[in-house]
C-alpha cells in the first residue's frame, strides 16, 4: 500500500522534519539500526527500528507483532511544485494476507491522512516562516 502526494515545501524541510519526529533519543539523525518507542495519547507504546536510511531521500521503519512486521517507508524527492512525499506499508509474515484483508483499507485511509497532516502543517510552518522574515 502506498500513498503519494505533493508539498510546496522543499525536501530539506520534509527531512528534518522526519528527523524531529523519528531520531531517536535526541541524536537529531536517523540512522539505520536506531531503535526507539513510540506513543501516541492514549494508545499502547510500540517499539520499532530504522532501516535502510538513505540521508534526506528515503527511510523506513520496522515495526513487529509475533507473526507480521509491517515496513513503513517515507519517500521524499523534489517536485517542480517543491517536494513529491510517499510514505508505503508493506505488511509481511506468515498473517500478512488476513492483515491485508482485514485492514488494508483502513490502512490505505490512513495512509492518506497522514500524508495530509503532514503537508498541511509542514505548508503552514512554512508560511508562517515567511510572513515572519518579511515583517522582520
Amino acid at each position: 500500500m502506498k500513498e503519494l502526494i505533493e508539498a510546496r515545501v522543499s525536501p530539506k524541510k520534509v527531512w528534518e522534519a522526519w528527523e524531529r519526529a523519528h531520531a531517536v533519543h535526541g541524536q537529531g539523525k536517523i540512522e539505520s539500526g536506531q531503535k526507539g518507542v513510540s506513543k501516541a495519547e492514549g494508545k499502547s507504546a510500540f517499539k520499532y527500528q530504522i532501516l535502510e536510511v538513505k540521508l534526506g531521500e528515503s527511510f523506513s521503519i520496522l515495526w513487529k507483532t509475533l507473526f507480521v512486521r509491517l515496513i513503513f517507508t517515507h519517500t521524499v524527492k523534489p517536485s517542480s511544485r517543491g517536494s513529491e512525499i510517499s510514505y508505503g506499508v508493506d505488511i509481511r509474515g506468515p498473517f500478512a494476507w488476513p492483515i491485508r484483508w482485514a485492514l488494508g483499507k483502513k490502512i490505505q485511509r490512513n495512509i492518506s491522512q497522514v500524508l495530509k497532516a503532514i503537508v498541511k502543517q509542514l505548508e503552514d510552518e512554512s508560511e508562517r516562516e515567511s510572513r515572519n522574515g518579511r515583517s522582520s
